[in-house]
């Protein structure tokens, strides 16, 4: 009975029609508390994976530059220049979190790991649309995607773009189907945030979207034999133009911190200034098409399900509205991925989230029970083949790596079967024959279509698990490794130990206040600068004759020890790693992308030494050589 109800409710899907809530039986109040309940786990699990040790990690230096632009305004007495911010709106919440939690990487990242819980269950918004189940599912996927996790534990501005475009198309939606004009407004009021207020890629998003919509409107039309509604029609009775002037004062607002800070509507030009140059600016190591060498680095699993699932719809001739927008915003964020030259890793959002769309309606099939069946298969069957897949997926993994780190130790640019771990190749291969021969007698028995659900939804699970675990490692305890695809030159942790020697010092010389006069050779605006963020007589000279004399200064490392007019002691620090892929042979391979083990290890990009005047480090007198 519960498996013909689960049909019956999402029969519209599976007919290739839009599943619409209104004209269903409304479900039990049982079915919602169910709902409701695993809503809160997603949203709890989310909320931890994405604040749990959030102040653990340093900020990356375009981090630094954006938290820097806020906490100067926020702090007028900081050191250091004011800097435009590229993104408006986390220029203000991160302004309105340091006036108030104080500066710190927890307080500058906290509302975009929020952005990205409300990401994770903004398909819930969709639930009339694409049905509870769906909805559920996208959430879930949504969930367990590692570019979603890394990119709100770091603060990226790519996640609010995406969290005010999908409001943007639930508004577009809700105005369709109710011609309500609040939903016209708010919908050109998320257009104009997207455009101007959260990231400088925010137009390309845009246009991918309108691309997708074009070929949704193309695809129906078709359908339809040239009976579709004409655009002007669609567009006809909305709030537009009282949308555009709400947007345009939303911009204003937000930017110049609700008119108490004017200058700040410079971050709007800025912001567009930024978007023109990635058009031909690569982020500096970055590959071409990184975006979606991320996605197939992180998401494997989704990619094969999502680009599968596109296929098979396609060919069936049962793409929904939905799956065809889906599909267009997939082909579109492809493509531009490719073209347009200054996107970093996190905008691989673009692919990643229409991807988890057209997995969570292969998804839904998956789930149901075959109309075709020739004999009859029980209702465990699948989910006994699923967990019997994720048993021999566990050892076809653990093994795996084993030949892995065994090629490692074999000679460079050769394979040599003496360094081949034998007890491991060969649980490889009974594990891919188990698979093999598995699905084959799992058909013989139950069907085909039972045997293949099963191994789907198996090979699904453990994906969708080791891909969260491995955001996770990347996102926190591998943060600061370059050898981390996701990562071009991060920021060591090794910064850590240079703000505590800052910190003692204040302790021992200025009684633990942060007057320390402190020069510092370095960027205003990178990973140096936001550690001095507290000491307000830092001073950023040009050249090291500039910080003669002074009792603290830090300095890039030199080949030889600078003249700074007198005796001092210097440490250095490591400030960020650095890389390249291109180390990687093909029998490497394996060994980096499943363990993040390499032949050619990391290196310092760049180092700082601090370097302190004799008086200050050891109380002897100081000699001043420079007069």
């Amino acid at each position: 009975m519960a498996s013909a109800s689960g049909g019956k409710l999402f029969m519209d899907i599976t007919q290739d029609r839009l599943y619409d809530g209104r004209a269903a039986a409304q479900p039990r109040g049982l079915t919602l508390r169910l709902e409701l309940a695993a809503y809160l786990a997603l949203l709890l699990l989310a909320l931890v994976l994405r604040v749990a040790e959030l102040d653990a990690v340093p900020l990356s230096d375009s981090e630094a530059r954006q938290a820097l632009a806020a906490w100067r305004v926020a702090w007028p007495n900081a050191a250091g220049v004011d800097i435009v911010p590229d993104s408006p709106l986390l220029f203000a919440l991160q302004v309105f979190s340091f006036s108030t939690l104080g500066g710190n990487e927890f307080t500058a990242r906290i509302f975009t790991a929020l952005a990205g819980v409300a990401l994770i269950l903004s398909p819930a918004l969709f639930r009339d649309l694409l049905g509870r189940q769906r909805a559920l599912l996208l959430s879930t996927l949504l969930f367990f995607s590692p570019a979603l996790l890394i990119s709100s534990r770091a603060d990226s501005p790519v996640v609010w773009t995406l969290l005010v475009a999908v409001i943007g198309l639930w508004a577009l939606w809700r105005w369709r189907d109710s011609r309500q004009s609040g939903y016209s407004a708010l919908a050109v009021v998320c257009l104009l945030a997207a455009l101007l207020l959260t990231d400088p890629t925010g137009p390309v998003l845009a246009l991918i979207l309108l691309g997708a919509a074009a070929v949704t409107l193309w695809g129906k039309r078709a359908d339809e034999e040239g009976q579709g509604t004409p655009l002007r029609e669609l567009l006809a009775g909305g709030s537009w133009l009282y949308g555009l002037l709400v947007g345009l004062l939303a911009v204003v607002l937000v930017s110049t911190l609700f008119l108490t800070y004017p200058e700040g509507l410079s971050a709007v030009s800025g912001l567009l200034g930024a978007g023109a140059r990635g058009l031909t600016a690569p982020p500096s190591g970055a590959p071409l098409a990184f975006p979606l060498l991320v996605v197939l680095f992180y998401e494997p699993v989704l990619v094969l399900f999502g680009v599968v699932g596109a296929l098979w719809l396609a060919r069936s001739g049962r793409l929904a509205g939905v799956d065809r927008f889906l599909l267009g915003w997939l082909i579109f964020g492809a493509v531009v991925s490719i073209l347009y030259a200054g996107l970093g890793a996190d905008h691989a959002l673009w692919v990643v989230l229409p991807l988890a769309g057209l997995t969570s309606r292969v998804v839904v099939e998956l789930l149901r029970d075959s109309d075709r069946l020739i004999w009859y298969a029980p209702g465990w069957a699948k989910w006994a083949l699923a967990l019997a897949m994720v048993a021999l997926l566990v050892v076809l993994a653990v093994h795996t790596q084993a030949l892995g780190r065994a090629l490692l130790k074999s000679p460079e640019g050769t394979v040599q079967i003496s360094q081949i771990d034998a007890r491991s190749a060969v649980w490889v291969l009974v594990a891919l024959l188990f698979m093999i021969t598995g699905y084959f007698m799992a058909g013989s028995v139950w069907g085909g279509g039972t045997a293949l659900r099963g191994w789907a939804l198996g090979l699904l699970a453990f994906g969708l698990v080791s891909s969260l675990g491995a955001g996770w490692n990347t996102a926190v305890f591998d943060a600061d490794s370059p050898v981390e695809f996701w990562h071009i030159q991060p920021t060591s942790r090794n910064t850590w130990l240079l703000r505590q020697t800052l910190t003692e010092l204040s302790a021992r010389e200025s009684r633990g206040f942060p007057m320390l006069e402190v020069a510092a050779l370095a960027p205003e605006d990178g990973v140096v600068a936001w550690l001095l963020r507290a000491y307000p007589n830092t001073r950023f000279v040009q050249h090291i004759s500039e910080a003669r004399t002074l009792p603290v200064v830090l300095l890039p490392e030199l080949a030889d020890p600078p003249d700074l007019g007198g005796s001092y002691v210097g440490q250095p620090f490591t400030i960020t790693g650095g890389w390249s892929p291109q180390s990687v042979r093909l029998a490497d391979f394996p060994a980096w992308w499943l363990q993040r083990e390499v032949r050619t290890p990391a290196q310092a990009a760049s180092r700082m030494v601090l370097w302190l005047r004799q008086d200050i480090y050891s109380g002897v007198p100081f000699n001043d050589l420079g007069r």
